[in-house]
């Protein structure tokens, strides 16, 4: 029996698990703010902290906030450096949103400290909390800023506006003021605030923790000053042949390098792989060419390419860095030498200005490690029969990756996930990758079925979302990064409907003219989705793996449930 193992989750895809869910809605709100920068910024550098601390990250695009931290199994120790001497706001939100949030404020007035533990329950100044669960450790104003150390209890047993910190991705929200707190808290201000996705317990490593050897160099995989059109969504395509290799070498390290003044237009990036050798594919070399339709603009011979990922990026992301166990291989007939990056241009103000050189930077070395990685994409089609009904608050669609197309790809004795980068759009609000065994689900992360599930708010909407590729279009994928390699590139699926109509072409027509106001109309959808059959489809590099079929996806018998906090006393 085919099995998918999962290993300790590296934490070093922390910044890319940024998904998009937040971090897009965040871009959209700087934007409507009028935040969009028309020069280089000016970036100002990681601080040095006033202790080790095992993690940090830059939380907007120029480094005016800083935050370092360190956990346990109990508490999280923060590390604020910010480009202020006024007050700092900082706090965790379920949802990337200002409210409601667990927050705390201070700053240095005349020497002194000041710190309160808040929470936000509308676009309002905060309320103080009456359990303060937040704890000043030290501050101090240096010639840079305002520096503050605290800490906080995981659970602090407070249900009034304190947030669990857990093993999942946080929501970290962040403000700053050149004005001290008095008797009041100033607005911050629409530019001097921001949310970022993080793992505040992933056991992340730093490249000081991998000893790379010195026998690495870098390549870049990035555009040559591309003229972005001035639609408002944009995916660009260049075609790129990697440089001759004399031996196997693995690529242990990427990272995105994003042009200044572009960081809210490149929305993300993806690198797929070409079977064709570089040989038959050289005449494409260099080539820039729009891709949101592959049958239209996308040459012929490049067109299957783009289904087999093996590098993908979100805004918000940072440098990935492989397991020690593992790389990505290339050099030798098996691996690929031609590439095509695709890049996903956010451009809501119609610009016609933007040129663009982003892209991303790898490292390779021919010092190998044991094992080759590879990447699967799973989840829902992007395509407009993934569809979201609106005035829906948690809506949920899911893709499939069933054992039947599975179990032709991964060996007998399983594969190793180390990191997911999971994908929606603005109505996303919740993913999870799922992994059924034996019918059973086990923990998230083979008579075993691969599932992401993704949760949409649609609640301000009039009318239904469809799957497609534009930032207000809807997507549901994961990305899995795992070893050993396997010939499984991408595996997918989409709800055929049926119960509405024998022919799925039919579907949207008839249900664009339903009163969506109706509750029952929209429970009438939820149901038809719940009974649908799913057209499943595997891509692969071989017949057999490259399949389909078509079934009904019934739930898990046992859902998993985490284990019940303890720590906390029963009412």
């Amino acid at each position: 029996m085919a099995i998918l193992k999962l290993t300790v989750l590296i934490g070093l895809l922390a910044a890319c698990l940024a998904l998009a869910t937040d971090s897009v809605d965040h871009i959209s709100q700087l934007i409507k703010d009028g935040q969009v920068r028309s020069a280089n910024p000016v970036q100002i550098p990681r601080p040095t902290p006033t202790r080790h601390f095992e993690h940090y990250v830059k939380l907007d695009t120029t480094g005016q906030f800083w935050l370092f931290w360190t956990a346990n199994s109990t508490h999280v120790t923060f590390e604020t450096h910010v480009n202020t001497h006024g007050y700092v706001g900082f706090g965790i939100s379920p949802n990337g949103k200002m409210f409601p949030a667990d927050v705390i404020v201070g700053g240095v007035k005349d020497g002194q400290t000041y710190f309160k533990d808040y929470h936000t329950t509308e676009h309002a100044p905060p309320v103080v909390d009456q359990s303060q669960d937040w704890f000043l450790i030290a501050g101090k104003e240096t010639a840079s800023g305002t520096v503050l150390t605290f800490v906080r209890k995981l659970n602090t047993c407070d249900s009034v506006g304190d947030v669990v910190i857990t093993d999942d991705t946080t929501r970290i929200i962040f403000s700053y003021n050149p004005v001290d707190v008095t008797s009041y808290i100033p607005y911050h201000g629409a530019t001097r605030r921001g949310a970022k996705s993080v793992m505040l317990l992933s056991s992340s490593l730093k490249p000081e923790d991998f000893n790379f050897p010195n026998d690495t160099v870098t390549y870049d995989l990035v555009h040559d000053n591309y003229h972005v059109p001035a639609d408002k969504t944009i995916y660009a395509c260049r075609a790129i042949k990697l440089p001759h290799l004399t031996s196997k070498h693995h690529m242990i390290k990427y990272e995105p390098v994003i042009t200044p003044g572009n960081e809210l237009n490149v929305h993300h990036v993806v690198v797929f792989r070409c079977d064709k050798r570089a040989a038959e594919l050289a005449k494409y070399d260099g080539t820039a060419f729009r891709c949101e339709y592959y049958d239209q603009t996308v040459p012929e011979p490049l067109r299957g390419c783009l289904f087999k990922a093996i590098i993908a990026w979100a805004v918000g992301g940072e440098a990935f860095y492989y397991p020690p166990s593992a790389g990505f291989s290339l050099g030798t007939d098996a691996d690929p030498d031609f590439l095509v990056m695709q890049t996903h241009y956010d451009n809501p103000l119609g610009r016609s200005d933007i040129v663009d050189s982003s892209g991303f930077r790898i490292t390779i070395t021919p010092t190998l490690r044991p094992h080759d990685a590879a990447l699967l994409m799973i989840g829902m089609s992007v395509v407009p029969m993934h569809m979201i009904p609106p005035l829906e608050l948690d809506f949920v669609s899911q893709g499939y990756c069933p054992p039947e197309l599975l179990r032709n790809a991964l060996p007998q004795e399983g594969i190793n996930a180390f990191a997911v980068l999971q994908h929606s759009h603005l109505l996303g609000k919740e993913m999870m990758t799922r992994i059924y065994r034996n019918g059973s689900e086990i923990e998230p992360l083979a008579d075993d079925k691969i599932e992401v599930k993704c949760v949409y708010d649609s609640s301000n909407k009039q009318t239904i979302t469809k799957g497609g590729l534009s930032t207000h279009e809807e997507m549901c994928e994961a990305f899995i990064m795992y070893y050993p390699r396997t010939q499984l590139d991408l595996c997918q699926s989409l709800p055929l409907y049926n119960t509405i109509d024998a022919d799925v072409r039919n579907v949207y027509s008839i249900i664009k003219t339903w009163n969506w106001t109706d509750p029952a109309v929209r429970a009438n959808f939820r149901s038809a989705l719940d009974q649908s059959v799913y057209y499943h489809n595997a891509i692969g590099s071989t017949d057999a793996i490259s399949a389909h079929i078509a079934k009904t996806e019934p739930p898990t018998n046992h859902p998993y449930v985490k284990p019940q906090d303890t720590r906390c006393p029963s009412d």
